[in-house]
C-alpha cells in the first residue's frame, strides 16, 4: 500500500538536497560552481583575445590541424638570399592530431638529394657549377618569388625521397625570425653554451665551416646545427607565450614566416592576409618587385647594402620609368662571405615596354609579369648599379591618380627611393608621398608589401615668362615656366613690342611682330621687324591671351615684360 503523504518528487528533491549537502550545501555549492566555470570561461576568453592576429589559426581548426595533418617546416638562411627568402638549410616534419602536435622532428636539407642530375634554371650552373656541384636539388627549389610556384618542384624532390609521406602544408621560417625570437627571450642555454642573438649567426656558421674541405666524405656528411637548435628554442618559448606571440605576428607581417596549404580554401585565406608570399598584380596600378638571389657568395647578404631608385615621369603620353638597383659591398670579405655574385630580377606589369637595359639582360613574359633578369657581380669594397628604363601602358593609371605596389622580398631588407614627376604646374597630393609642387618623394626600408597612392591635380595656375632674350636683331625668345598652348603662344597678334628709349632717346624703333611660334613646348620665338642696333636698350613686350596647355591665361592679362638688347656683349 502506498504510504500516506509519499511523493516521488519529494524523494528526488530530498536526494538532490542531500547531494548538495554532501558537497558543501545547496546554494553555496551552486554559486561556487558557477563562479568556477565563469572563471575558466573568462581565462579562456582572455587567452583567446591575447592571441591577437594568431586567433586566425584557432578560428580554423579543421583547416590547420583538427584532423590528422602533416606539415613541412622549411628553415631558410636569408643571409644567403634566394628568391623565396633564403637558402634552405634544414627542414622539419610536424604531425598534428585533434588540433595538437603529435610529432616534430628536424633534419638537414642536404639529406634530401636526387639520384640523377637535375638541370637547374638559369643562371645556377653559370654561377654555382664546380667539382662538388650536384645540380638542382630540394635546397635550391624555392626559386620562384611567388611561393606556390616553388611548391610543386619542392614537393617533387621531397616525395621522390619519401614517397609514402603526405604533405598537407608548408611553413617557411627565415633565420632572421629565429634571431628575433632569441632576442625576445634574452638568450638561452644550448649544448652548454649561452646563445644570444648577437652570437647566434657566428655559432651556427662556424659549426658548418669547421670541416675538412678536402674530404668529400666530411663535406657530404657535414650537418647544420640550426635544425638541432629549433627544438630547444621552441621548448623555451612555451614559457614565454606573449613574447613568442608578438614576434610571430611581426614575422608573419614581414614575411619572415609564411605558409602554403594544400587546401585551396585555406590557401586563399592565407593569401588574403598576406601570409602566403604570393605575387598578384593589382588593377590600375604600377607594380615593382626587386628580387635577388645569392648564387655562390656564401653569407654575403649579411653585409651587402641594397637600394632601389624608382623614378616615374608622368610628363609624356605614357608613364616612363627608370628603376636602378644599386649594390654596395662595404669593406672586404671575411670567412663568411665572398665577392658577391647572384641574380637580380625585376617583376613589372606585363604591359611594360622595355626601352633600355644593361647588356645580357634576360627579358621574359611570365604569368602576367614582365620579368627582367641580370647577373650581378660586386667585388668587396665596391658598388655596382643596374638601370632599367621602360614605359607603362596609360591604362594602368586612373585619369588623375598614380598608384604603385611595392612587393617585399621575403628575408631581405632593401631601401627604396621612389620619385614621381608630374607636368610642370600640375601639383600632386598624397597621404603616402611627400609632395613638392609637381614632384613627390617616398623613401624607406621595405618591411612589408606596401601600396602607395598620389593624386595628380589639375593645373589651375597661370603661365608666366621667366626670361626674355634677343637672339639677334630679328628674333626674340620668351622662355615660359611651363608648356604653353601652340595656338595662343604662336599667334603674333598676342605680342606687341615697344622701344622704351631707356639708353638712347635719339632713336625710337617702330617694331612689328611679324611671326610667332612655340618651340620645345615652352619657348615663344618672335620674328620682329624694325629693331636697330642699340646695345643695352630696353624694350617692353606686351603679352595678351597667352594660355598654358590647361587653358589658364596669363595674369594679369595683358602682361608686360622687359627685354634688353645685349647683342654686343
Amino acid at each position: 500500500m502506498p504510504v500516506s503523504g509519499y511523493s516521488p518528487y519529494k524523494e528526488k528533491e530530498f536526494k538532490r538536497k542531500k547531494f548538495f549537502t554532501d558537497f558543501g550545501g545547496g546554494f553555496k555549492f551552486k554559486k561556487g560552481l558557477f563562479a568556477f566555470l565563469g572563471g575558466v570561461l573568462f581565462l579562456f576568453i582572455l587567452a583567446y583575445l591575447s592571441l591577437g592576429q594568431l586567433r586566425f589559426f584557432v578560428n580554423h581548426p579543421f583547416g590547420f590541424g583538427f584532423f590528422e595533418k602533416n606539415y613541412l617546416i622549411l628553415l631558410q638562411n636569408n643571409y644567403e638570399m634566394r628568391p623565396a627568402g633564403g637558402f634552405i638549410t634544414g627542414y622539419g616534419e610536424l604531425s598534428m592530431k585533434m588540433g595538437l602536435p603529435s610529432g616534430l622532428e628536424f633534419f638537414n636539407a642536404y639529406d634530401i638529394d636526387t639520384e640523377e642530375y637535375v638541370t637547374p634554371p638559369y643562371p645556377h650552373e653559370e654561377l654555382l657549377k664546380n667539382e662538388w656541384y650536384q645540380g638542382y636539388t630540394f635546397r635550391d627549389a624555392n626559386w620562384s618569388p611567388h611561393f606556390p610556384d616553388s611548391v610543386e618542384g619542392m614537393l617533387d624532390f621531397y616525395e621522390q625521397k619519401f614517397p609514402e609521406k603526405k604533405v598537407d602544408g608548408i611553413v617557411v621560417v627565415n633565420f632572421s625570425l629565429i634571431e628575433a625570437l632569441v632576442e625576445r627571450l634574452g638568450g638561452f642555454e644550448f649544448n652548454g653554451e649561452f646563445i644570444t642573438h648577437e652570437n647566434l649567426f657566428k655559432m651556427l656558421t662556424d659549426s658548418v665551416n669547421d670541416v675538412d674541405r678536402h674530404s668529400e666524405e666530411a663535406l657530404s656528411s657535414r650537418k647544420s646545427i640550426l635544425p638541432q637548435l629549433v627544438r630547444p628554442l621552441l621548448s623555451e618559448l612555451k614559457w614565454h607565450p606573449f613574447k613568442a606571440r608578438s614576434t610571430l605576428v611581426q614575422g608573419l607581417n614581414t614575411k619572415d614566416i609564411y605558409m602554403w596549404m594544400a587546401n585551396d580554401r585555406m590557401q586563399q585565406k592565407l593569401t588574403d592576409r598576406g601570409w602566403a608570399n604570393t605575387m598578384i598584380l593589382p588593377e590600375a596600378s604600377d607594380f615593382l618587385a626587386v628580387n635577388v638571389a645569392n648564387l655562390g657568395a656564401k653569407k654575403a647578404d649579411r653585409y651587402l647594402l641594397k637600394e632601389v631608385y624608382h623614378h616615374v615621369d608622368l610628363n609624356g603620353d605614357v608613364p616612363e620609368i627608370t628603376t636602378t638597383v644599386q649594390f654596395e659591398f662595404p669593406g672586404g670579405t671575411n670567412i663568411y662571405s665572398d665577392n658577391y655574385k647572384g641574380y637580380v630580377r625585376l617583376y613589372l606589369p606585363g604591359g611594360a615596354e622595355v626601352i633600355a637595359q644593361p647588356d645580357e639582360t634576360q627579358v621574359a613574359d611570365q604569368d602576367g609579369f614582365k620579368v627582367l633578369g641580370k647577373i650581378v657581380e660586386v667585388k668587396a669594397g665596391e658598388e655596382e648599379s643596374y638601370s632599367f628604363t621602360y614605359q607603362l601602358p596609360r591604362s594602368l593609371l586612373e585619369a588623375d591618380e598614380y598608384r604603385l605596389y611595392l612587393q617585399k622580398q621575403s628575408g631581405d631588407m632593401k631601401r627604396y627611393i621612389v620619385t614621381v614627376e608630374n607636368q610642370v604646374d600640375h601639383g600632386l597630393s598624397s597621404d603616402d608621398f611627400v609632395t613638392l609642387e609637381n614632384k613627390a618623394l617616398w623613401e624607406g626600408y621595405l618591411r612589408s608589401d606596401i601600396s602607395l597612392r598620389l593624386t595628380m591635380l589639375e593645373d589651375s595656375t597661370p603661365p608666366y615668362p621667366i626670361e626674355q632674350v634677343f637672339d639677334d636683331l630679328g628674333m626674340v625668345s620668351i622662355y615660359w615656366n611651363e608648356p604653353i598652348s601652340p595656338s595662343s603662344g604662336g599667334d603674333a597678334l598676342n605680342y606687341e613690342m615697344i622701344d622704351l628709349d631707356h639708353e638712347n632717346t635719339d632713336v625710337t624703333d617702330e617694331i612689328k611682330v611679324t611671326y610667332a611660334e612655340v618651340v620645345g613646348g615652352s619657348i615663344s620665338k618672335l620674328e620682329v621687324e624694325g629693331v636697330t642696333e642699340q646695345n643695352l636698350e630696353r624694350y617692353q613686350i606686351v603679352l595678351k591671351d597667352v594660355r598654358d596647355l590647361s587653358n589658364n591665361p596669363i595674369s594679369p592679362d595683358p602682361k608686360t615684360v622687359t627685354v634688353v638688347q645685349r647683342l654686343n656683349d
